[in-house]
């Protein structure tokens, strides 16, 4: 059970995301054709207004969403569903899987502001650090998941919830 827990956990989450980039995919297009139309090439930011437009056009959408998703019966995302998996949580559906969403898209927020500020301010090692530190926590999760007995990630842990294989509430 182990092993196939562990499998439908990553094909859910590699189902999440897919479906992440196509909403990636369509916002770039979406803004592509908004400059085409009404700009005469694409406007400049400067780095607040691009670390806002990274965060309201990403990150928060996305949290929202899959908090939605999470609190709502079966209490899966689409890739949870697929795969059979669904999040149980010890305290009130949609502020725990709030709280579960923004710690588990906490390391691509981190990667923006990266990046964002290393293309603003300087490529020092400082914010070359900074922006990798997502991909360090990401791992640290990914780890968690593998190597923990129950294998809940930080998220789970901060929220008191735990992706169970089948229906929760059913």
């Amino acid at each position: 059970m182990e092993k196939s827990y562990l499998k439908k956990r990553f094909l859910a989450l590699l189902i999440d995301y897919i479906i992440i980039w196509v909403y990636l995919i369509l916002l770039f297009l979406t803004f592509s054709v908004i400059y085409i139309l009404f700009f005469d090439e694409i406007p400049e930011f400067n780095e607040i207004s691009a670390h806002l437009m990274a965060f309201f056009t990403t990150v928060l959408p996305v949290t929202l969403a899959f908090s939605y998703m999470e609190s709502r019966h079966p209490y899966a995302t689409p890739g949870k569903k697929k795969t059979g998996l669904a999040v149980g949580n010890k305290t009130p559906l949609l502020p725990s899987s709030l709280l579960r969403n923004a710690f588990k898209f906490l390391p691509w927020h981190i990667g923006h502001t990266g990046v964002i500020r290393a293309m603003y301010q300087d490529y020092s090692v400082s914010w070359f650090m900074v922006g990798n530190a997502g991909f360090v926590l990401a791992g640290v999760y990914v780890l968690m998941v593998l190597f923990r007995n129950d294998h809940r990630h930080l998220p789970d842990m901060i929220a008191g919830a735990e992706v169970v294989a089948g229906r929760v509430g059913s």
